[in-house]
């Protein structure tokens, strides 16, 4: 139909402007058509959407339905065969738990026996290891002390034992040296003579010289040199004054340091002979050797340290001289003699302001 349309329009049978109309009507007329055949197209699949839909919804339901009842069906089934399971589960685990629960309990207490044993056993090791330590220390401090107090005695003896030495080698050395000394003395003295009359001529002459040389400057100054010596003058009587004073300021120095020096050993002086005034012979020099090498301000604890030793050595002496002549067979004798030895050591300790 569009072809023998399209034929008559290519022919020269109509004009132009029919020709426009007609194809304008056509255009108009077949978008009419293709809207009325769009909408019954819609309207149809709209239609068969529904009756599909329903068909579906209706098919699924019943598909839902059919499967949510064997499930619930199955479900149920399971649930009853768990609460069986379980029940049986019970059963047999109700024996195996009273034997757990045995041998737990039976195991606990035999462990807890054994950390009791492990408490009682540990507790005496480390009472036996505390007197082990008690017993070793107290040993070791009472040996540490009979080592202090026997270098403490060592130490006095070795220097009475000295002092004796010394005193023996000091006289042969004065007596062989006196020798030599005067002989010496002799033969310096006589060569001494000698060069001293030689030094007194040579001075005599040197003098002598020197004087006319002195009359002789004077005279040269006063005459040619006036002021220039009396600038030279001024120049060496401030030398000898600067000079003065330098010496001066050493001198005093000098003194200063003498008399620190003189004040610390009349110090020293003053406190060993209050601590060495009520000692008596050998214990005095012995005492007095031990506290040479003693700082001025430790001279009453190292005097506190020695006095029973040396007071000690005295006593064993003086002892040992009564024993010879005297034994009465008292037991009660030797602590008297120890209590006479420790009031001595007291009134010494007073005596030297020693508390």
């Amino acid at each position: 139909m569009l072809d023998v349309i399209k034929q008559l329009l290519d022919k020269d049978l109509v004009t132009e402007d029919t020709r426009a109309a007609i194809q304008e009507a056509w255009d108009q007329k077949l978008a009419e058509v293709k809207e009325e055949a769009k909408t019954e197209v819609r309207e149809e699949f709209a239609s068969r959407y529904e009756h599909d839909k329903s068909v579906m919804v209706e098919a699924t339901d019943r598909l839902v339905n059919e499967a949510l009842q064997k499930e619930i069906a199955e479900f149920v089934e399971d649930k009853k065969q768990l609460a069986a399971q379980r029940v049986m589960y019970k059963r047999g685990v109700k024996p195996h738990m009273e034997t757990l629960q045995k041998f737990v309990t039976r195991q606990l207490a035999q462990e807890m026996a054994e950390l009791q044993a492990d408490r009682k056993s540990m507790a005496e090791q480390i009472k036996t290891l505390e007197g082990f330590v008690t017993s070793s220390l107290a040993k070791e401090l009472n040996e540490f002390e009979t080592d202090k107090r026997s270098v403490v005695e060592t130490r006095v003896k070795l220097v009475k034992e000295a002092k004796e030495k010394f005193a023996e080698i000091r006289n042969a050395f004065i007596k062989k040296a006196s020798k030599i000394v005067e002989q010496v003395v002799s033969e310096n003295i006589t060569k001494e003579m000698t060069q001293f009359k030689d030094d007194i001529k040579t001075a005599r002459e040197n003098n002598f010289g020197r004087k006319i040389f002195e009359a002789y400057t004077s005279e040269y100054l006063t005459s040619y040199l006036h002021e220039t010596s009396e600038i030279r003058k001024l120049q060496k009587q401030l030398d000898e004054t600067t000079k003065q004073v330098e010496e001066n300021e050493k001198l005093l120095e000098s003194e200063k340091i003498e008399k620190h020096k003189i004040e610390s050993r009349h110090r020293r002086d003053k406190v060993l002979n209050e601590m060495l005034g009520p000692l008596s012979g050998d214990k005095k020099e012995v005492m007095g050797n031990l506290l040479e090498t003693v700082q001025t301000d430790n001279l009453k604890t190292a005097f506190t340290k020695y006095l029973p030793h040396v007071m000690k050595d005295a006593k064993k002496a003086s002892i040992i001289s009564e024993s010879r002549t005297e034994k009465t067979g008292d037991k009660t004798q030797a602590n008297t003699q120890a209590k006479e030895q420790d009031a001595d050591v007291l009134s010494i300790r007073k005596l030297a302001g020693i508390n």
